[in-house]
């Protein structure tokens, strides 16, 4: 096991759909129009009766056992010890594999240059101490850089998977959550008023 596994804390109480992280990535990563490394969108599941969404920020999940490194004809991906992984444009031949593979969909192909892109937790930036362009661009902190294998210092409650998110036990997605709570994001997009959240949280 690595030292560190660097990845995500999502929390979906906080979180408006506003995109600001979407747009900070884009910009930061100076990305040709179209393509996003950072994706929101609405989630809902039903919870009895009721009709429970909210929204979800994902990108890279900077997986322990990532599909992208495995598949890769080039070896153009590499983890390093804090557990980013990394992808090599010099080695890309723009196959599309890593981008057919990833359960997550987060490597795309650019058409500027041909060949695949994905989030690189802004590692430049972390090394510096600074947050990725996502996070610092967050107006309610709903999303942070995190170490998944010393979250409990940070995030003790935080799950590994929310009601109705794709949960995939092989990749191990370094990617945590807090649970959805009673409240007015959740429960201003159920159109209810006072009922309380039963999601399911699995550890």
């Amino acid at each position: 096991m690595a030292p560190s596994q660097k990845g995500f804390l999502f929390d979906p109480n906080r979180c408006l759909g506003c995109r600001a992280c979407v747009m900070a990535c884009a910009a930061g990563k100076n990305l040709p129009p179209g393509i996003y490394l950072r994706h929101v969108e609405m989630q809902e599941f039903r919870q009895g009766p009721r009709i429970m969404k909210f929204f979800l920020s994902t990108s890279c999940n900077h997986c322990v056992n990532p599909e992208c490194l495995r598949l890769c004809p080039e070896r153009a991906f590499r983890k390093r010890q804090d557990g980013i992984v990394m992808h090599d444009l010099s080695k890309c031949n723009g196959c599309g594999t890593c981008t057919r593979g990833c359960p997550f969909e987060a490597p795309m192909v650019n058409p500027t240059t041909g060949k695949a892109v994905k989030c690189d937790l802004c590692y430049d930036r972390l090394d510096e101490g600074e947050m990725p362009f996502c996070v610092a661009a967050c107006p309610v902190q709903a999303l942070r850089q995190i170490d998944i294998w010393h979250l409990k210092a940070h995030a003790p409650d935080a799950v590994k998977r929310l009601h109705g998110v794709l949960k995939l036990q092989v990749t191990q997605p370094s990617i945590r959550y807090l649970s959805l709570k009673p409240g007015k994001q959740v429960l201003r997009h159920a159109g209810r008023k006072g009922d309380e959240d039963e999601n399911e949280d699995l550890q």
